[in-house]
């Protein structure tokens, strides 16, 4: 029981984590995490063709550790939705307080 709730836990603070760095300025700060997502699943598919040398467990084993890094991309981009809807409404505002 505590291992699920380390696990929830890690979970859901990776998530947290990733929406803060996607709502930051710095556009790359919220690419870190699905980068590194995505090398893990490199590294762990290569490992796979050193045991196998089979092609099917090598693609299956990307796909599979590759969902976290879809995942944190999804969130990136919805974050990133926001900053720019953010930064379009900034520049509404200083456009109209030119005008006056």
């Amino acid at each position: 029981m505590n291992k699920v709730f380390f696990l929830i836990l890690l979970i859901g603070g990776l998530a947290i984590l990733q929406a803060f760095l996607s709502l930051r300025k710095n556009k790359w700060l919220g690419l870190i995490i699905p980068i590194l997502c995505l090398l893990f699943a490199l590294f762990a598919s290569f490992g796979q063709m050193v045991f196998t040398g089979h092609i099917l467990p090598i693609i299956m084993t990307f796909i599979m550790m590759s969902i976290p890094a879809i995942i944190n991309f999804a969130i990136y981009l919805a974050c990133r939705e926001k900053v720019k809807d953010k930064n379009k409404s900034e520049i509404e505002k200083m456009s109209i307080q030119d005008l006056d």
